[in-house]
């Protein structure tokens, strides 16, 4: 091998190292159940996120083909207000494939109409829940946001649809934040929209790429750290002074599971993980 490929190959190796997180420390854990979600909230559970404004609740939902509902629940996966909630229905809205759930500054709900398995649709939405509360049984005025994604430049992305796969949202600082589930390989991208509009299509804009170890989940930010969910891992970044969300003294947990799809901080100190038939699993980090 001589000097020039070598060279080359390793400034393509410091490229791919600065673009990805497998050079941090893997701690293997075993995911034990403590709980499963009460009916009927844990119909194909997508999505989870704690509500800061009370103690003790979360707001669950399903994904395509489950109801126009969310649900509210506490940490022990119970239904709140009581046992015989039927969930807070959201009136005039389908569940085309909602896949993720995040909460505001003003304690609003953002429902991610998103799913995009076959990466062909262009009605992709977030839906916003004006401050629900654990006693309502539906609510009449959600506002629905148009989305699209900021393309690359080149002439051909001019006429292709460009639809990203996402099953991942959070909020942070104002901004609602995706990241995509799997592109072009392992390649994850992380896009932002600072603004939501009823009458325009909303764009989100690309701020970085990243590889991960599987297809990404769900994602939640609190307590100053960002979750990201895999089906076989879980990572946690720390508010870092650079411009890079995944920078810094990074957690990564290693496990096996069914179907883990949503993620939800329940403190500063623990994570829960829900799977897809509503098995709860509690991450001390």
């Amino acid at each position: 091998m001589n000097f020039k490929t070598t060279f080359l190959l390793l400034i393509g190796l410091t490229l791919w190292l600065s673009n990805s997180v497998y050079s941090q420390p893997t701690k293997k854990i075993d995911l034990k159940k403590y709980k499963r979600i009460d009916e009927p909230a844990r119909d194909e559970v997508s999505g989870i996120v704690k509500d800061f404004r009370y103690e003790d609740v979360y707001w669950v939902h399903g994904d395509s083909g489950t109801k126009n509902r969310i649900y509210a629940v506490n940490e022990k996966g119970e239904m709140l207000p009581d046992k015989d909630s039927k969930g807070l229905e959201i009136v005039g809205i389908k569940n085309k494939d909602w896949e993720d759930i995040a909460i505001d500054n003003d304690g609003n709900i953002l429902i991610a109409d998103v799913g995009n398995n076959c990466s062909c649709r262009s009605d992709q939405t977030i839906i916003r829940v004006k401050s629900p509360n654990t006693t309502s049984k539906s609510n009449n005025d959600p506002e629905v946001f148009k989305i699209t994604y900021e393309k690359p430049e080149g002439f051909l992305y001019r006429f292709l649809n460009y639809s990203m796969d996402v099953e991942a949202v959070f909020w942070k600082d104002g901004s609602l934040f995706v990241l995509t589930k799997r592109f072009r390989g392992r390649e994850t991208k992380l896009f932002r929209l600072d603004t939501l509009t009823v009458d325009k299509v909303n764009e989100f804009k690309l701020v970085q790429k990243v590889d991960f170890d599987d297809e990404v989940t769900a994602a939640d930010y609190a307590f100053g750290k960002l979750a990201v969910l895999t089906y076989k891992s879980l990572w946690i970044f720390p508010e870092n002074d650079t411009d890079d969300f995944f920078d810094g003294d990074v957690m990564h947990f290693e496990f096996e599971a069914d179907q883990v799809e949503s993620v939800a901080f329940i403190d500063s100190q623990t994570v829960v993980i829900v799977e897809e038939n509503g098995e709860m699993y509690r991450v001390q980090l």
